[in-house]
């Protein structure tokens, strides 16, 4: 579903791969392996892209858009969460992930919710 939600807005933005790839900064050939589920974006190129297509991190993972909702920008909003996770766990006394660990972390939990 990612695949074709991601080649579908490809095709909408008038983008070939080769050109979504350039404004991703990856490999056409990786493009082309996220449209056809071959491979699983990194949170960072899903960030980029939900910029890109001017779309939520909702849309782009779900295909669902949040309505009735003025929305901070989504790297904003994983940054946020990050930020406040990190602090909590140092108040513990832990810190036993680092920043890009736990935007991983925060993205996996937005995917299941």
């Amino acid at each position: 579903m990612l695949g074709s939600r991601i080649a579908a807005l490809r095709r909408r933005a008038g983008l070939s791969q080769s050109e979504l790839a350039q404004r991703l900064r990856i490999s056409p050939s990786a493009v082309g392996m996220y449209e056809q589920g071959r491979r699983e974006p990194a949170v960072e190129t899903l960030l980029a892209m939900a910029r890109v297509f001017d779309v939520t991190m909702d849309y782009l993972l779900t295909g669902a858009e949040q309505e009735g909702k003025e929305e901070q920008p989504v790297s904003q909003t994983l940054t946020d969460a990050v930020i406040q996770t990190e602090e909590m766990l140092c108040r513990r006394g832990r810190r036993p992930f680092s920043r890009q660990e736990l935007a991983v972390l925060l993205a996996a939990m937005l995917i299941e919710g």
